[in-house]
């Protein structure tokens, strides 16, 4: 694979899910496990000073957000997906070949998403109604605007979710709530919609307060991006969520999914799900 233009978490992130048996190896590359083994020590640090461990993390959000996702196909006849910044997850690969039926669709800037495509081609992965597409969040129309994908791309009389997985917290408040809010308009296509996506809230004050915004700090050092926390507790980003749009929304802990996502201390990751108003109601 060739990984010049793929970004350090994309690599990283990929390596990790592979690690712990949630991903293909095509998915994997020698940059990818290179980090993850220069990282293995950073993580026993931080775990042991403030129970922070970034490969939990990854794996506590990633697992929560699969098991929301099957609860929603099973229980609401979810029959289309579209995970925008897809990157090197699995997601599409496993959920299409686990429901044949699934519409999946996996979005990403150009460069990235014309790697995926080459990748699942190469290595049959692709699933009978699977397909990955550019998309841009913050662009409009053809040919990778948010709205061009809502509209051409999926299938508005299907029951969707629409994902977006360690995305939000590189974008400033104002710019991903312009998002949020396009994406809760748009989504009233659909019969029936839930947005799901993963954020770090900022820490109240207190003795581990220090060690986190250096961790935040280090994080966007290495990543090339600012890391930022947009709300203080499940209030605020429920308030959030609701002033963009958005319906029932809940704010899943890694403490709530002991049996998939156990929490080893602190636990810092949120998964947000949020229903899509309709326009007929």
């Amino acid at each position: 694979m060739d990984t010049s233009g793929i970004s350090f978490t994309a690599l990283y992130t990929g390596q990790v899910w592979y690690q712990n048996g949630m991903s293909a190896r095509f998915f994997t590359s020698n940059r990818g496990h290179l980090m993850y083994r220069a990282l293995q020590p950073v993580n026993l640090v931080g775990k042991r000073l403030m129970g922070l461990d970034l490969q939990e993390i990854l794996l506590q959000r990633h697992r929560i957000i699969d098991h929301r996702i099957e609860h929603l196909i099973r229980e609401e006849g979810v029959a289309q997906i579209l995970e925008i910044a897809c990157g090197l997850s699995p997601r599409g690969y496993k959920f299409s070949r686990k429901h044949p039926a699934l519409h999946y669709v996996e979005a990403d800037l150009p460069g990235m998403a014309s790697r995926k495509q080459a990748l699942l081609l190469q290595h049959k992965g692709f699933g009978p109604n699977h397909k990955v597409v550019d998309c841009n969040i913050l662009a409009s129309g053809e040919p990778d605007g948010l709205d061009y994908v809502l509209k051409e791309v999926l299938d508005p009389a299907l029951p969707t979710i629409i994902i977006t997985e360690g995305l939000v917290n590189y974008f400033d408040l104002p710019t991903i709530s312009g998002f949020w809010r396009r994406l809760a308009a748009l989504g009233q296509v659909f019969p029936k919609a839930w947005y799901l996506t993963d954020l770090f809230p900022d820490v109240p004050a207190g003795p581990s307060r220090p060690l986190i915004k250096a961790a935040q700090k280090a994080l966007g050092i290495a990543t090339g991006a600012k890391v930022n926390l947009h709300f203080s507790n499940t209030a605020s980003i429920e308030q959030g969520f609701s002033r963009c749009g958005f319906q029932q929304v809940t704010v899943h802990k890694p403490e709530q999914f002991a049996d998939i996502a156990p929490p080893h201390g602190a636990s810092y990751v949120r998964v947000v799900e949020a229903r899509v108003p309709h326009a007929s109601r």
